[in-house]
């Protein structure tokens, strides 16, 4: 589970990932639609692992995470 969020093109967060991901602005600016930039914020997470039987575990380990604005 999640939150979704769609990032403004050119906005400061936009800018960042583009240059992060080594992807020219010029090259977006000149599509025709810029390109879509969804950022995907976890709230929850399973993580599966048979290893954790052999350690008396369960294999099955879920971790709630709160979101920013529930602190």
């Amino acid at each position: 589970m999640g939150k979704t969020q769609i990032i403004e093109p050119f906005s400061e967060e936009y800018n960042k990932v583009l240059e992060y991901k080594k992807i020219p602005r010029t090259a977006i600016e000149k599509m025709p639609h810029p390109m879509n930039l969804i950022k995907v914020i976890p709230t929850e997470i399973d993580f599966l692992n048979s290893k954790f039987k052999e350690e008396g575990c369960d294999s099955r380990q879920h971790l709630n995470l709160p979101l920013e604005d529930e602190k």
